[in-house]
């Protein structure tokens, strides 16, 4: 795992200040800095040590007598079984390292060996030949990569703070950004917060010719090209999981999983345990008082029963709060998930034990329908899809439902078990219809189904400036979840929406940065892309007992964990948020009310001290104020 950084010229010559940015992305990668340059291209890297330590695996790294560079962040599980086939067609290898492979793998394929890669990865080659450069981002989005361009200018660094010190300004905040980050806590890619600034999507690679100067990435891998699979799905899911395991524990350096009392991380540290039992290590957090969301008990009696040795953390709401500056800039993206220094603090205590590879359980909520929300909205969708098909076209005047069921006082009502059933019934359809919105055909059911993207749709009319509004186009925390065209596999359209939005730009970017920000390594293995295409495969021949949460996987895990891990109730790092908030707000409350946002003139600082005010009825948006502020102030003005 490691830091890339690069600037591309069309024409020759460029400030060189590859130094600085190399600099800021030195957490990524402690163990080895390098650069290579040419006349139009600039290659930095920053190393963290996995496969093959020895210098030979150090970066960049040239091929075919230098006629190509590479940068790569990632690892490729499946190394040994492409160097194999490259072996066979001629090719020779002088290190063990995954990065000579893959090198080795574009100039034999071309784009064509994306196909072949099985891992997480961002990596740019460069062929001074042609003068191309390729990069390239892997299916699920587990790597980062972010860019800038201008008419003669190409930047790309793994980190967007790394990024900043490259540009020739500092970007402006995007209002359409910042809008949906304060409906979703974090920005959908491929946007971010600043004008201009993107990231390579998830499943994309981009060729730039210094010729004609192109930016137009391209998809190279979707779930709606994944071919049905018959079967059984216990015993293949299973098999695949096997599989999984033993190509994502490929490492030369100590291993640990942050295991929680879930099905997800227990089921990889259950699988793994037998074969790494004395490589593996297990870690877990809890916080102060041992409140009822406090898993190191179940988490800490789990690894005594695989037997694994267990780490446990504490933590403590006073360190949060003074630690909140230094969180906020470690994570680098607007990502207001109350969970993020639970994680943090995980990687860092493993990183205080030596090891460098973190193995975590993300994933098995987005792939085997985990979230209730999820499941709702599956439902909604199909609901939606029989009542549009029905009786047509609604009137506009029942969109403002939208806007009376997103009062918190409804939701209240609509969920009172004193209310009488009738009336209850009453206030929970209207509560369904406004979720399915069938006055909008193309919009499919999805993040407004979530309590918090509702308050925000309803805070948002006082929340902003009226200049703030101006700039938004019309329903725009609704786009990233517009699906034109014919709804034919609502599954497997809701989990691409699923991917391309919580899944990448919250969970993934947040397992990233709170690993990387401690040197170490998270391989994730419920995202392999085999996996993936197995279980979405077999969605598409045969039903997934009406998507029942998480059916498939806990009966593929039968014999692997007890029973009562597995039919235990999700939780997760569920941190003690409403104490956590409450102590920010304290600490934070004069910084966002005088802060840059106010000053910009995006948010009306009298509003903010009534959500201040009445917290306790408005948690996610008063976190996602103190978060943005901070970021704004720690992250981009530094």
């Amino acid at each position: 795992m490691c830091g890339i950084s690069g600037v591309l010229s069309k024409n020759p010559g460029y400030e060189d200040k590859l130094e600085i940015s190399l600099k800021a992305l030195f957490h990524r990668g402690p163990d080895y800095q390098g650069t290579w340059k040419d006349d139009h291209i600039q290659l930095g890297h920053t190393r963290l040590s996995i496969l093959d330590l020895s210098p030979l695996g150090n970066q960049p790294m040239s091929y075919e007598n230098g006629r190509f560079q590479i940068i790569f962040n990632g690892e490729i599980y499946n190394y040994i079984e492409i160097r194999e086939e490259l072996f066979a067609k001629g090719y020779t290898f002088i290190s063990q390292s995954d990065t000579e492979v893959l090198i080795a793998a574009y100039v034999h394929w071309g784009s064509q060996c994306l196909e072949k890669l099985r891992g997480m990865f961002a990596f740019a080659i460069w062929d001074r030949t042609t003068k191309k450069l390729f990069l390239a981002r892997d299916r699920t989005g587990e790597k980062p990569l972010y860019y800038w361009c201008d008419h003669n200018s190409f930047y790309f660094t793994s980190e967007l703070k790394a990024l900043l010190t490259l540009l020739p300004h500092t970007p402006a905040l995007d209002p359409i950004a910042i809008d949906l980050y304060l409906h979703y806590q974090y920005v959908p890619e491929p946007r971010t917060p600043l004008v201009g600034v993107h990231k390579l999507p998830a499943a994309h690679y981009l060729l730039i010719n210094c010729e004609d100067w192109q930016i137009n990435p391209q998809r190279y891998w979707s779930l709606g090209k994944i071919q049905p699979v018959e079967g059984d799905p216990i015993p293949l899911i299973r098999q695949e999981l096997d599989r999984v395991i033993d190509l994502t524990l490929r490492s030369d350096v100590p291993i640990g999983i942050a295991l929680s009392s879930g099905l997800d991380s227990g089921g990889i540290a259950a699988l793994a345990a037998p074969k790494y039992k004395n490589t593996l290590q297990a870690l877990s957090i809890g916080y102060e008082g041992r409140p009822p969301c406090d898993e190191r008990a179940d988490a800490a009696e789990l690894a005594q029963y695989l037997g694994l040795p267990f780490q446990e953390i504490e933590l403590r709401t006073s360190e949060l709060v003074d630690f909140f500056p230094e969180l906020v800039r470690s994570i680098d993206d607007p990502i207001a998930d109350i969970a993020a220094y639970g994680h943090f603090a995980v990687m860092k205590s493993a990183a205080n034990s030596g090891i460098k590879v973190m193995l975590s359980g993300l994933g098995g909520d987005e792939l085997f329908w985990g979230y209730d929300w999820v499941l709702n909205a599956l439902r909604l969708a199909e609901n939606k899809l029989n009542l549009v098909t029905k009786l047509g076209n609604f009137s506009d005047s029942w969109a403002e439902l939208d806007k009376i069921t997103a009062f918190p006082l409804y939701n209240r009502i609509a969920n009172s078990v004193k209310l009488p059933s009738i009336m209850a019934s009453s206030f929970r359809q209207g509560l369904e219809i406004s979720g399915i919105a069938p006055w909008y055909p193309q919009q499919m059911p999805f993040y407004n189904t979530r309590l918090d993207f509702r308050q925000a749709w309803h805070h948002s009319e006082n929340l902003y400036t009226q200049a703030f509004i101006e700039q938004l186009p019309d329903r725009n925390p609704f786009q990233p979840f517009i699906v034109p065209g014919e709804w034919t596999d609502i599954p497997n359209q809701m989990c691409q929406l699923v991917f391309d939005t919580w899944q990448v730009s919250n969970c993934l970017s947040l397992g990233d940065r709170t690993s990387m920000a401690s040197s170490v390594e998270v391989r994730i293995p419920l995202l392999d892309y085999k996996l993936i295409e197995l279980v979405m495969g077999l969605r598409k021949s045969q039903p997934d007992h009406q998507y029942s949460s998480k059916y498939w996987l806990r009966n593929a895990l039968k014999n692997a964990l007890p029973n009562h891990v597995l039919q235990r109730e999700k939780r997760g790092f569920e941190p003690p948020y409403k104490e956590w908030i409450k102590a920010l707000l304290e600490k934070y409350r004069q910084l966002v009310l005088e802060g840059n946002l106010v000053q910009l003139g995006f948010l009306n600082r009298e509003y903010i001290e009534k959500l201040f005010r009445d917290y306790t009825n408005n948690y996610a948006m008063v976190y996602k104020l103190i978060y943005l502020e901070c970021w704004y102030r720690y992250v981009i003005l530094k």
